[in-house]
């Protein structure tokens, strides 16, 4: 019988406690993107495919990079990897850490995501092999580091210049249970973001919740016009935002969404 986790009696510290408590990993990388499956088409197919787009465009692009994600997701950062000197992975809990430093050492029992290198690979035009882009970005993948929305800098105690682009993929909307938490949340992850610089936001529309094991976790409802205003409302000007309805069937038990939003946006002010 499933454990859930009630909106009203749990706030965002302690929704991080039981992330750090509960949150595998190689089971969440199971649930939503196992190979072959169909929601795992589905989501490499249309981000993957917009991402690949928007950085071959050459308009995202720099030094460092900083990918924040609920789990051990570095492979969302493939189709970025040749763009940016030096990639920063950070993650939501102990357990993810540990598996995105098993993945950067290559170990055994490493996570397997080849097959979502061999799509970017395929739509890049084969540049490189699926081996050769693993092999690419875990050398860039300078340090991986833990992070928590709700403090002033969430990658606290280390200290980062700021960066020339900000990479969110499931990020703040699991961590913070309002609209008031996401817009705060939002604010103190762009402090690290130099002005100039790039973000790009995967989001889930209209998802309630999501689930891993036995576990059903709340999910901060989300639409495009919100996400429109708080980011604008700190100072940035959208350049594109993409809605990606959902095709997939599968798994509306472990996870509601209705669409992908992939947002890029410019940094003007210190918000």
């Amino acid at each position: 019988m499933e454990n859930t986790v009630q909106e009203q009696e749990t706030s965002s510290s302690s929704l991080q406690e039981l992330l750090d408590k509960y949150l595998d990993g190689k089971l969440l990388l199971e649930t939503y993107l196992r190979k072959g499956s169909g929601f795992c088409n589905d989501t490499i197919d249309q981000i993957f495919s917009c991402l690949i787009k928007l950085f071959s465009s050459g308009r995202v692009k720099g030094n460092t990079m900083i990918q924040f994600s609920l789990g051990p997701y570095i492979y969302y950062s493939f189709p970025a990897c040749a763009y940016f000197k030096e990639i920063i992975v950070a993650t939501s809990t102990n357990n993810c850490l540990e598996e995105l430093e098993k993945w950067r050492k290559n170990e055994a029992d490493a996570l397997d995501m080849s097959h979502i290198a061999e799509f970017v690979c395929e739509r890049e035009g084969n540049r490189e092999t699926w081996m050769e882009k693993q092999s690419m970005i875990r050398s860039k993948m300078k340090k991986a580091l833990k992070y928590n929305v709700i403090k002033h800098n969430p990658i606290a105690p280390i200290v980062l210049p700021q960066v020339d682009c900000l990479f969110l993929t499931h990020c703040i909307e699991v961590h913070t249970l309002t609209k008031e938490g996401f817009c705060s949340a939002l604010k103190n992850i762009s402090s690290l973001l130099k002005p100039g610089g790039a973000l790009i936001m995967i989001v889930l529309k209209e998802t309630t919740f999501y689930m891993f094991g036995k576990f059903k976790f709340p999910h901060l409802c989300l639409d495009e016009g919100f996400l429109r205003k708080a980011v604008t409302d700190i100072g940035y000007c959208i350049e594109e935002l993409t809605v990606l309805p959902r095709k997939c069937e599968e798994l509306f038990d472990v996870n509601d969404y209705t669409a992908f939003m992939m947002l890029y946006a410019r940094k003007e002010t210190e918000g």
